[in-house]
């Protein structure tokens, strides 16, 4: 809870910064040669130099030593000396005919700032037991013209004091940034949620909801909690610095400000926000390209094999004891790239391939890899398959009627299934690949070599695993390297 005294010197610097604010950036016009009454300067500048004055004895009434009680009717005549020479001078730029429409508002909001500012001495005249002792300070206040602007960012200004928050729109817009304002906390989150901005410029006593509430409410937001906060408050109060910085302010800067101080913290702020800014999209970019590798691997091997070399960064090879290997061929693939521009050729062939690759899916079969025109893929490898042949049969047949229905060519395909043993592992550092190696597979690619055109051939040995729930008829024993001859069936249909 804010105390007397600290809301009473907030009270009294709320119009001190309007006239030490508005004078400042007339002069700032003055000097960039945009006023044409340059007459006017030494006004100006006696308004800035009492606006500072008025700062020091109001920073002095308040910095009492050893929190003894101000003494109000010493400090209030301290007050209206220099209070009255604002008032006087801004009477006087007024009546000059040739002020500009821009400057005559501005130097009439000094006029009523310091208006408002002896009303409260009167107040206070007549109640000098609302001053208590607290601990004050200042920062030196200067005239001065503004840096080069800075690179634009987009900021919000929440301060429930119209002078107040023209003030500091108008010295950031010279600075080159976009400025939203807001007048109190409940119109800044409002604004927070309609667009993004870079820092908010914060005042901490406000009406419906003051400074505390907003950091509150950005803290607890996970889109707005690394957002920067600048406060900005005639609080001086050491504990209300602390709490501020608590609740996830970067900085803090007290009023009136020094133009030059505002300029240098801001651009602080906004250059750390710039390099948090940074390290979430490097942050995002390593995420995207680990998810990018993770979907090549899925791609390119097996799932329980991409976990298992994620996990140890290798992959142990491992005998599969009962496999039903499946070798599909295009007939006749020579003589149809020897005719064809190679566009065309690799154009259909992938076509084929990607269908091959949703049937061995659907019918629960890996795919291990293509050799030209040659597609293997495994059924009971990584994982077992309850009924690996049957499995296989059921996608040689889809695959033979595929390559039939393609939407350029019409292929046709000879299939070899065998079953066994297999041993399957990766080869290779820089370009990996899951492979199978055995009899099993040597078998199946000689079943396949001497089977039918447009047909499923199956191996003796996988023929007697699902006979019983297949058509087919016996295409004889051929040869096979290391065996006495290899006994071959066509299949027709399952039933």
């Amino acid at each position: 809870m804010t105390d007397a005294p600290t809301s009473l010197r907030h009270e009294l610097r709320t119009p001190l910064n309007a006239i030490i604010g508005y004078s400042a950036m007339l002069l700032d016009d003055l000097n960039g040669g945009t006023d044409q009454t340059d007459d006017l300067a030494p006004y100006l500048q006696r308004i800035h130099r009492a606006g500072g004055l008025l700062l020091d004895r109001l920073n002095a009434l308040f910095d009492t030593a050893g929190g003894a009680a101000p003494d109000w009717q010493v400090g209030s005549h301290e007050l209206r000396t220099p209070l009255a020479g604002v008032l006087g001078y801004a009477e006087m730029i007024q009546e000059n005919p040739g002020l500009d429409d821009a400057a005559a508002a501005d130097v009439a909001r000094i006029e009523v700032a310091g208006r408002t500012l002896l009303a409260l001495i009167d107040r206070l005249d007549h109640d000098s037991a609302a001053l208590t002792a607290a601990p004050g300070g200042r920062e030196p206040v200067t005239a001065t013209r503004e840096h080069a602007p800075q690179e634009p960012a987009a900021l919000l200004v929440v301060d429930d004091n119209p002078m107040n928050r023209d003030i500091l729109a108008r010295r950031l817009r010279r600075l080159g940034h976009n400025v939203t304002l807001a007048e109190n906390g409940l119109d800044a989150l409002d604004a927070l949620r309609r667009g993004p901005f870079d820092l908010v410029l914060l005042d901490i006593l406000m009406p419906e909801m003051d400074g505390y509430g907003v950091l509150e409410h950005l803290r607890a937001d996970a889109d707005l909690r690394h957002l920067p906060v600048l406060v900005l408050s005639a609080l001086d109060d050491i504990d209300a610095v602390a709490r501020c910085l608590e609740m996830g302010a970067v900085d803090y800067l007290p009023k009136p400000f020094n133009p030059v101080v505002l300029r240098a913290r801001v651009g602080a702020c906004l250059e750390n926000k710039r390099l948090h800014d940074a390290e979430v999209r490097h942050l995002a970019q390593v995420e995207f390209e680990r998810r990018r590798a993770d979907g090549l691997l899925h791609v390119i091997l097996p799932d329980a094999i991409v976990t298992e070399l994620k996990a140890s960064d290798a992959v142990a090879p491992r005998r599969h004891d009962d496999v039903a290997v499946l070798f599909v061929d295009v007939a006749g693939f020579t003589r149809y790239c020897d005719d064809r521009p190679p566009e065309e050729v690799l154009a259909n062939l992938q076509d084929l391939v990607v269908r091959y690759e949703e049937i061995a899916v659907r019918h629960g079969l890996q795919k291990i890899k293509t050799i030209g025109d040659a597609f293997l893929a495994v059924a009971g490898v990584p994982e077992r398959v309850d009924e690996p042949v049957l499995a296989a049969a059921r996608c040689g047949l889809e695959m033979v009627a595929a390559a039939r229905d393609l939407p350029r060519v019409e292929w046709r395909v000879r299939v070899g299934i065998h079953c066994g043993p297999v041993v399957a592992g990766i080869l290779g550092r820089r370009q990996y690949g899951y492979d199978v190696w055995g009899d099993t597979v040597n078998t199946a690619a000689r079943v396949e070599h001497h089977g039918v055109v447009d047909a499923v051939a199956l191996s003796g040995a996988a023929w007697d695993r699902i006979r019983a729930r297949a058509q087919g008829t016996p295409l004889g024993i051929v040869p096979a390297k290391g065996k006495d001859g290899l006994r071959v069936h066509r299949l027709l249909a399952l039933t």
